[in-house]
């Protein structure tokens, strides 16, 4: 194990969604690693691929794209809209989904490339008033899985940082609320996860150093998992 399995070097990464604390750390990450970046505002659903190809056209390709959009939503069930339901799925799970879709050729140009996605624990552990912010997180946990299988042949590894309970999260928590204050009490390194925590996952995850990695979604939680 070396330091040039953190080196980018050369490469060139797209990241979606670079105007949250996720995103902006993983960029941040990626240009100390030495990669060119690419740095895409939270997106639409309808212009995912027209900003994917305008990176795409800045940077020459893409050999990495990472994707961090989130959309917190705590509502019971019986009061979840339609609307609610549209806006949580369009934006963890449509967005990443179709940058995928629209990073995927000119990663196949390259030859190889490193796909990394953001997600929550929630998508693997819910909790109560969660069921759509979860569900659209779950879909991201299996959109993982499902594409290790399907972009392996092409040498395209596909990784995701599932987050914890983060120090930008604050307005995330009814402290009334028993659920969501031991997902805050139970993190076993008794701190919230920072910014900076993200960025040195996500530069491991798109360098060299996963060339056996793929398929795999790697707890970024101060151990809260064990206990939800």
């Amino acid at each position: 194990m070396t330091v040039a399995h953190f080196d980018l070097t050369g490469k060139r990464a797209v990241v979606v969604a670079a105007d949250n604390p996720a995103g902006e750390a993983i960029a941040d990450a990626f240009d100390e690693a030495g990669a060119d970046v690419a740095r895409i505002p939270t997106p639409e659903v309808a212009t995912v691929a027209t900003a994917i190809a305008t990176a795409a056209d800045t940077l020459g390709g893409i050999d990495i794209l990472a994707c961090a959009p989130d959309l917190f939503l705590a509502k019971p069930v019986g009061e979840i809209t339609g609307p609610d339901l549209e806006a949580v799925m369009s934006r963890n799970f449509t967005v990443p989904y179709l940058a995928i879709q629209a990073a995927l050729p000119y990663i196949h140009l390259a030859g190889q490339g490193n796909i990394v996605l953001v997600t929550s624990v929630l998508g693997e552990r819910g909790l109560p008033n969660t069921s759509a912010y979860s569900a659209a997180h779950g879909a991201v946990y299996n959109l993982i899985r499902a594409l290790a299988q399907e972009l392996a042949p092409a040498h395209i590894s596909i990784n995701g940082i599932e987050l914890g309970w983060m120090d930008w999260m604050t307005d995330r928590i009814d402290r009334t609320d028993e659920h969501a204050a031991r997902a805050v009490r139970f993190t076993m390194l008794k701190r919230a996860g920072r910014a900076e925590d993200v960025g040195p996952i996500a530069v491991w995850l798109a360098g060299s150093g996963v060339a056996f990695v793929t398929g795999q979604v790697f707890p970024l939680d101060g151990g809260l998992t064990q206990h939800l």
